[in-house]
């Protein structure tokens, strides 16, 4: 390894997004110690390996980053659709916001130069009528977006105060080999052939191929110390919901079987669901017809023209990844 390439330790490295950074940036000839509470499993060749267990105390995180350059910090609690946890706000917050200043301290105290915070759209909302920029006044509409944009706040300042680089990148939906949740359905549907009432809809979302949140990641590292802020990520490319459809049909080879439904109906859905959901764990709510129907658009001009980010793959290469990938598994699954 060059000497200009740091140590760097990678929190949540077990996790869908940890694997693909650790992976990345060892290709690239950084040392890499991969931080989780469970063991990543097999496929990461080169990296070290620090196991924290269920306790991610003040001590243990010192030890598992010591001698390490740079922290990029992926570790917290994952938006969920529906939130079983008696208290989610005190859930997320400890997860999200008391886990990532513990981090903090214990990156400054192991000597290390930068601190990186996967952070989340969320933090911003949930709809925009325009692309978001960085200085776009945060208003997130739920326990999750809430803790993001704590964390965000408290790495900031605490970072100054400690006198070391902080820097947080806000990722909008990321797919990608790995993937669980939302996309991971939309793709299975599509495989399976199924009907979707998404014809009617017109928004513009943004989305990041984890091989492009990785690329970011690299980008805000070779940034060198010293440097901090706050970047939007994205592919650079939005896409409505019929396009990102008829774009994943494709990747897997899959005619896209569209027909429109008016958006109003969906909106009555979610009235409907918000009322059911009292009592049942219903798919269909008001906040999930916005994701599905609304817009969300990041501008990333700014870690563009401050850290050189440029997308290394397009969104159609990063879904005929994700597509060859969703086969291989199925594969292994069958």
């Amino acid at each position: 390894m060059p000497a200009s390439q740091p140590l760097v330790a990678v929190t949540g490295a077990s996790g869908f997004v940890g694997r693909q950074v650790c992976q990345w940036l060892s290709e690239r000839g950084y040392a890499v110690r991969a931080v989780s509470r469970a063991a990543p499993g097999p496929g990461l060749a080169e990296v070290e390996v620090v196991t924290l267990g269920e306790v991610a105390d003040l001590d243990r995180l010192q030890s598992a980053f010591r001698g390490a350059q740079v922290v990029v910090h992926l570790a917290g609690r994952a938006h969920v659709r529906r939130d079983g946890a008696p208290d989610p706000l005190a859930a997320y917050r400890a997860a999200n916001v008391e886990l990532t200043r513990r981090s903090l301290q214990a990156a400054r105290d192991a000597g290390a130069f930068l601190f990186l915070l996967a952070s989340s759209a969320k933090a911003i909302g949930e709809r925009s009528v325009a692309p978001w920029s960085e200085q776009t006044p945060p208003k997130p509409q739920d326990s999750y977006g809430l803790s993001k944009l704590e964390a965000e706040r408290a790495v900031a300042e605490e970072g100054r105060q400690l006198g070391m680089g902080t820097i947080a990148l806000r990722f909008p939906l990321i797919y990608g080999p790995g993937m669980r949740a939302n996309m991971l359905r939309l793709f299975d549907a599509l495989a399976r052939g199924v009907p979707l009432p998404l014809g009617a809809i017109h928004n513009q979302r943004s989305l990041l191929y984890v091989g492009n949140a990785c690329a970011a990641i690299e980008a805000a590292i070779r940034s060198g110390p010293g440097q901090s802020g706050l970047y939007h990520v994205s592919d650079g490319q939005d896409l409505s919901t019929p396009e990102l459809v008829r774009s994943v049909a494709a990747a897997l080879g899959r005619r896209a079987r569209l027909f429109p439904v008016p958006v109003s109906l969906f909106q009555l859905a979610g009235r409907i669901g918000d009322a059911l959901s009292r009592w049942w764990d219903v798919p269909m709510t008001t906040a999930a017809v916005e994701r599905l129907t609304g817009s969300l658009q990041l501008d990333i001009s700014l870690i563009r023209s401050r850290l050189g980010y440029t997308p290394p793959f397009s969104v159609a290469q990063g879904l005929e990844a994700t597509a060859a990938w969703y086969w291989r598994r199925n594969q292994e699954v069958a």
